[in-house]
């Protein structure tokens, strides 16, 4: 069977009319063709978009050298290949010449539109119905609320109420402050504050999340807070520690670690006061305690007057400690007896929480976080030699340093926000400061105040100031009513650029079917402030949500978050940096969870990961593939995760090369034997309109160890530019988008849709694969032109399409779901069938009546593989460029089925 690149003049008759392009040729006289402009900056960027419709002409003459393809190779180089089967045992060479208006003899169809063709001008759009409504509020709820209000501080904590409150039709009531929301429901009487509220109002408030079910509770750096519908949180910003130094009952505080003039000064207590430094109230800024015997005087503010609380603990001869023992984010006593030390998680009298032993009792102690965990600890010191443990525990010391001289006085702190304590050696008003736990020299060197103060640290202001967010007003979505599609709500989610939505997530959205039948599907996406969202419900039941407590960088759209489930049900996610950070990785702590832990994939290559993607075998093992690199210098790297072994391994460090001067960008997907296919282009430079040819590659088996071309040929690997096989030549400066879609039909042909410039249009061409070779197929579904040049994610006037493929051959229901200027950007999905050399639009119909601004679909593969269901991730994005702060814009997320298209 043959399977041969070559270069053919195409005519009228073939697929495209575009002059001379190179050209793959089929035994039909149908051929892979490739033409025009690439231009799209292959991390989901495009720039300078300029619309025209100017004269575009092929850098190729149409002085084109032909190339017989007759020349068999031994059958056997197509038995791992993708074997066709060819019913007539024998195949003439036919070229283009040959198959000139051979379309209207054979009684095809143009393609394209065609009076046939179902479209949506009928359809009717409508928004969806949340079924919320809000009345007055009653007299009752309004008394539990203003009683609430009143004893856990009043104006002092809340700020004024703002409105006179109301009731929803699910009975929850709500008093507006300040600085608060105070619910009351059947689930209680709870305030939700700063800052988990502007987390609750970003996200659509009680509309999307119903009544919160307790008060906030802080863990390690985070705020939790859980509601009717799931549990949020914020990871709070740690501003370093800096230095106070007490003079008396004068204390003069520095904001910052470097000398001059205090930036705040005040008096406290007395001069003869033992005084102590915590966060009292867990609201991030430390503040002052004095000690009078066994009695503490805490205050909550940098500022003088009345303690506002005051305990007795222990025994006047105690030695005291702060820290955070239990992770709450609130600062609270130990006493020390000896070597026995009683830690109290609670600013109370009583017993205490906690005993144990640790050290000598002449050890000199110290109190931190010394692994980032949120958790204070101890260290003992012995002369210069320091003890560090990670726990509360006693036992051997976690680690051991030496650092400074034995005579040093020592204070300890987060001098640089990274959140890990570290020390800092006093030489009269000379401070000497290390940001890692390790001898060596000081990493800063501070002089401040005099040689005899009295010297104390803690966080003082916390630089992150947070004003209550007003009420989000989302887009009103019109969606179509007229095609039994459905649409779940989810919440509002980021949208200030395409980083929820961009193509390249594998996956937005992914199901798995349990033992029992049970669909139980995931989606995630970034809140506001950049956290990871995981959304998950059973039989097309009710979402539920967790704010994970991880965070992504959200100002560049390249950072997606990818999910997947194994075949025992563990869901796994990963995000990444752009370029320049590390891999992120998660796994779910048992099966259906939405709690994760933080893992190590592989641990090496993953310090410049982009696109990381999941691709789920059909025995439940995982593919995960990922560039590393950067723009137009990357290599594509291959992972497998054996669900048996609950471990991942490293397949290939380097599957397909840019060899330093190049970088592929790819799509891929895994048929139904386990196979992984990939389709890329190249690109040059970090210039998008270097993107040039599609190239094709296919493992022999579900290891993912051998790969061969389309031709069952074997590749060397890495695959580079000079051994891949190029399936459609396309040119520099042709408008070729990278990071499309591909997928595979029901005997696991492979599909791909990209799109570039054909006869001045930017076209959205499939790619197949068939006896004859590759063919291209112009869907003719666009019919204007644009210039896409530069880097960085930039403003799209056509999102990259999704293909999807039902049965196979002359019968194959090819789907495309895409978004289009040319549509007025509203979301679409459009059924195509083949018809010898053309594709038929059988069906053009709008999913939205509202223009989606930069959204790209994205669609939940497994549920795909396994029901034959098409749903998709939709949102309405805006745009902004890689690296800006942007608006941060919020709109709803919804999850689309589209499957009756199919009926």
């Amino acid at each position: 069977m043959r399977r041969k690149i070559v270069s053919l003049i195409l005519s009228g008759a073939m697929i495209f009319s575009m002059g001379a392009s190179p050209a793959l040729a089929t035994e039909s006289g149908t051929v892979v063709s490739d033409t025009a402009e690439s231009e799209t900056d292959g991390d989901a960027d495009v720039e300078d978009i300029e619309e025209n419709d100017s004269d575009q002409t092929d850098t190729d003459g149409m002085d084109q050298d032909t190339q017989d393809s007759s020349d068999t190779e031994d059958g056997s180089d197509t038995e791992d290949g993708i074997d066709m089967e060819d019913g007539s045992g024998t195949e003439e060479d036919s070229g283009a010449e040959e198959d000139s208006g051979s379309g209207d003899d054979q009684g095809e169809s143009e393609g394209g539109i065609t009076d046939e063709t179902i479209t949506s001008e009928y359809d009717v759009f409508s928004e969806y119905d949340l079924d919320f409504s809000v009345n007055s509020i009653n007299e009752e709820a309004l008394d539990t609320i203003i009683e609430y209000y009143d004893e856990n501080g009043g104006e002092s904590v809340f700020g004024e109420m703002v409105d006179d409150g109301y009731t929803t039709n699910d009975g929850i009531s709500c008093v507006e402050c300040e600085n608060a929301m105070i619910f009351t429901s059947s689930y209680g009487t709870f305030c939700v504050k700063l800052p988990i509220l502007n987390v609750y109002i970003s996200s659509g408030g009680v509309q999307y999340l119903g009544a919160p079910t307790g008060e906030a509770y802080a863990d390690s750096y985070t705020v939790w807070q859980t509601f009717e519908k799931g549990t949020l949180s914020y990871e709070q910003t740690l501003d370093p520690d800096t230095l106070v130094v007490r003079r008396g009952n004068i204390y003069y505080f520095k904001y910052s670690m470097s000398g001059g003039n205090a930036d705040e000064v005040i008096a406290y207590g007395k001069d003869t006061d033992e005084v102590y430094v915590g966060d009292w109230n867990g609201d991030g800024e430390d503040t002052l305690c004095v000690r009078r015997g066994k009695t503490y005087y805490f205050k909550n503010s940098i500022s003088g007057g009345e303690a506002d609380k005051v305990i007795a603990y222990g025994k006047e001869t105690d030695e005291v400690y702060v820290g955070d023992w239990d992770g709450d984010g609130v600062d609270t006593l130990c006493v020390r007896r000896g070597k026995t030390y009683y830690f109290k998680d609670s600013i109370s009298g009583g017993e205490a929480d906690v005993v144990i032993a640790y050290g000598k009792e002449t050890d000199e102690v110290y109190v931190g976080d010394w692994d980032g965990d949120g958790v204070d600890s101890l260290c003992v010191r012995r002369g210069n030699t320091y003890y560090f443990k990670n726990s509360l525990p006693g036992g051997e010391a976690d680690v051991v340093t030496a650092y400074g001289k034995d005579t040093d006085d020592v204070l300890v702190g987060d001098w640089d926000g990274d959140r890990y304590d570290t020390l800092c050696v006093r030489r009269d008003n000379i401070y000497y400061i290390k940001n890692t736990i390790s001898s060596g020299e000081a990493d800063m060197v501070v002089p401040y105040g005099k040689a005899d103060d009295e010297v104390y640290v803690g966080t003082w202001q916390v630089s992150e100031e947070m004003e209550k967010l007003s009420t989000s007003s989302e887009t009103n979505i019109l969606l179509n009513n007229s095609r039994d599609f459905s649409y779940s709500l989810l919440t509002l989610a980021y949208a200030g650029n395409s980083v929820n939505s961009t193509s390249f997530r594998k996956s937005s959205v992914t199901t798995y079917i349990d033992d029992d039948g049970n669909e139980i599907q995931y989606c995630a996406y970034y809140d506001y402030y950049g956290m990871v969202v995981v959304a998950q419900r059973v039989n097309s039941g009710e979402w539920t949500y967790q704010w994970t407590g991880l965070k992504g960088t959200i100002s560049d759209a390249h950072n997606v978050i990818s999910l997947a489930v194994d075949g025992d049900g563990y869901l796994h996610m990963a995000w990444s940096r752009h370029d320049t950070g590390t891999l992120m990785y998660v796994k779910a702590k048992k099966a259906g969870s939405l709690e994760f832990e933080v893992e190590t994939m592989i641990g090496n290559l993953e310090s410049s990961v982009t696109y990381p993607e999941f691709y789920v075998l059909p025995d439940g093992d995982i593919f995960f593939l990922y560039r590393n690199g950067g723009s137009g210098n990357g290599n594509l790297v291959l992972n497998k995760y054996d669900t048996s072994e609950k471990t991942w391994s490293r397949v290939n460090s380097n599957l397909i090369s840019g060899e330093g001067d190049r970088s592929p960008y790819w799509q891929a997907c895994v048929d139904s034997e386990g196979r992984l296919h990939i389709s890329w282009v190249w690109r040059e430079s970090s210039d998008v309109s270097s993107n040039h040819d599609m190239c094709y590659a296919v493992s022999t088996d579900s290891s993912g160890e051998t790969f061969v071309n389309s031709e069952g040929k074997k590749y060397t690997l890495p695959i580079t530019q000079s051994t891949a096989e190029v399936i459609c030549e396309i040119p520099q400066d042709s408008a070729l988008m990278n990071q499309t879609s591909m997928t595979t039909d029901d005997e696991d042909i492979p599909y791909i849709i990209s799109y570039w410039r054909i006869d001045d249009v930017v076209q959205y061409n499939i790619l197949t694969y068939s006896n004859d070779g590759w063919t291209v197929y112009d869907t003719k579904i666009r019919t204007t032109d644009f210039t896409l040049s530069g880097g960085g994610t930039k403003s799209l006037p056509c999102a990259r399409p999704q293909i999807l493929v039902d049965g196979s051959g002359e019968d194959a229901q090819i789907y495309i779901i895409f978004r289009d200027s040319e549509r007025e950007s509203t979301a679409t999905i459009a059924q195509l069938t083949p018809d010898g050399t053309n594709m038929v639009i059988e069906k053009m119909i709008d999913i939205t009546g509202t223009d989606l601004g930069e959204w790209e679909p994205t669609y939940d593969i497994a549920l795909r593989k396994q029901k034959k269901e098409i749903m998709i991730f939709m949102q309405k994005e805006y745009y902004s460029s890689d690296g800006s702060d942007g608006s941060y814009q919020m709109e709803a997320v919804y999850v689309a089925d589209l499957t009756s298209i199919m009926k």
